[in-house]
Formats: structure tokens, sequence, C-alpha cells
């Protein structure tokens, strides 16, 4: 009897202590803190960017020597010359890219504006020779690196531009000239480092070479092309630049996972 009175007090001391508890406020379940991945590269991004452009030309004239029997070795020496401008360029740029893990690759475009217009003169013998370039688009691969917010990357591609080369001379034979002006294709190469802010934004640096090929050509009297003179130009330009970038969902741009 004595036995099954202390059971019954324990069991209605346990149900006391259930319903005691039902009636608590339940705490919020335990969650571990995040662990930071890193920056998150993905996506679509434009931009706009700002620098140095430092074009040249090498010049070539191959004067037919039956025609200048008499200053065409001298007009030769006197053409060769590499012609050199320096420029502010600026322009806008867009592209997309995809990471895994610290693997970026990406594809961009661009469309950049400078005043390169490259000048020489000679007096003995009297001649002239310039070669332009306003505008550069290229089309460019990237793969890079990614370090925390860093993105360290090369990149390569097509090249595109409007070059203008005018050469003139006066000789023996009277004067002549001509004005090669082609929309030219070529190859861009160059790598850069890029830095995520926040928020999308992101602040890079980068050096692209550009070569646009050669242009071949004649020169004779009044402008109008004939064997006389052989003229070669090439382009090449040198740039670099600073440029801002952001990027579409930069809301998610820090990537975390809960262990």
């Amino acid at each position: 009897m004595r036995t099954a009175l202390v059971a019954a007090s324990a069991l209605a001391v346990a149900l006391v202590g259930q319903a005691a508890a039902a009636d608590l406020p339940v705490g919020p379940a335990y969650r571990p803190a995040p662990v930071l991945i890193g920056y998150n590269w993905n996506g679509v991004y434009i931009g706009a960017n700002v620098g140095w452009s430092r074009a040249q030309s090498n010049v070539s004239w191959a004067p037919n020597l039956m025609a200048f029997p008499v200053d065409g070795t001298t007009i030769a020496a006197a053409s060769a010359n590499r012609l050199t401008s320096n420029s502010v360029t600026g322009g806008a740029q867009a592209g997309y890219n995809w990471q895994a893990g610290n693997f970026l690759a990406g594809l961009e475009g661009d469309i950049s504006f400078m005043n390169n217009n490259a000048t020489f003169a000679a007096t003995v013998p009297s001649l002239s020779e310039s070669a332009q370039m306003n505008w550069l688009v290229t089309v460019r691969p990237r793969v890079g690196y990614v370090w925390d917010n860093w993105l360290f990357y090369a990149t390569g591609g097509w090249a595109f531009g409007k070059v203008t080369f005018t050469d003139a001379v006066l000789s023996t034979a009277g004067p002549i000239g001509t004005t090669f002006q082609r929309d030219k294709s070529g190859y861009a190469a160059g790598a850069g480092v890029e830095y995520g802010i926040v928020g999308g934004w992101s602040a890079k640096l980068e050096y692209l070479y550009v070569n646009l090929g050669s242009v071949n050509g004649f020169m004779g009297p009044g402008g109008v092309p004939s064997s006389l003179i052989g003229v070669n130009h090439n382009m090449v330009d040198q740039i670099v630049r600073v440029g801002i970038n952001y990027r579409f969902g930069g809301e998610r741009e820090v990537v975390v996972k809960y262990p």
C-alpha cells in the first residue's frame, strides 16, 4: 500500500512538471554562424573606363628606282619612320563572368575613343607622313584567379578599328601622295586586376596591347594610286586604363554557407 502511494505521488509530480513546461516560451533553434566563402563575381556587368593610349605606326616607302633614279634611295631612307602618338582614351564595357571556386571565366566587349594622330615631316626630301586612329572595339575572353575580393585575370581576343594613313612627297617626278583609310581587324591581349567593393560595384586596372596589322598600297601623282611608290603602314596601340563596373544582382555579392 505504501509503495503504491509513493508511485502515485511520483507520477503526479511528473505530470505537473510536464504541464508547466508546456506553458513556457520556446526559444529559437540554434543556428551556427555563417562561414564566409568569398566575393561572388558571377553575372552580367556594365561599366566605364578612362586611361592612356600610346599608338605607333611603322612606315616604309619603296620607290620605283626606275622612276626615281636620282632621289629614290634618299626617299626610301627618309620615309622609314616610327610615328608615335599619345592620347587620353575613354569608353565603356560590358561582359559576363562565370565563377567556379577560385576560377573565373568570362567574356567582355568594349569600345574606346581616342585622338591618336601621329605625324612626321622632312625637308630634304620634302615629305610628310601621318597615322590616325580615333576609335577601337575589342571582344575578349577573360580567365582569372579569385582571391577573396580580388580578381587577377588575363585576356585576349579580337580587335577592330578605323585607321587613316596619309603620305606625300615632293620628288623629281613632281608631287606624289595618297591617303589610305581602312577598317582593320586584329587582336588585343593583356592582363588586369579587379577589386570587388560592395553592392555589385568593382574597380579595375587593365593593360592592353592591340595590333591591327598592316596596310599596303601605292601612291602616285595627284593622289591617284600608281606603282611609283609602294607604301606600308602598321598600327599598334598600348592602352593602360582604370575602370569601374556594376554587376547586376550585387546584393548577393558575398557567398556564405552554414556548417
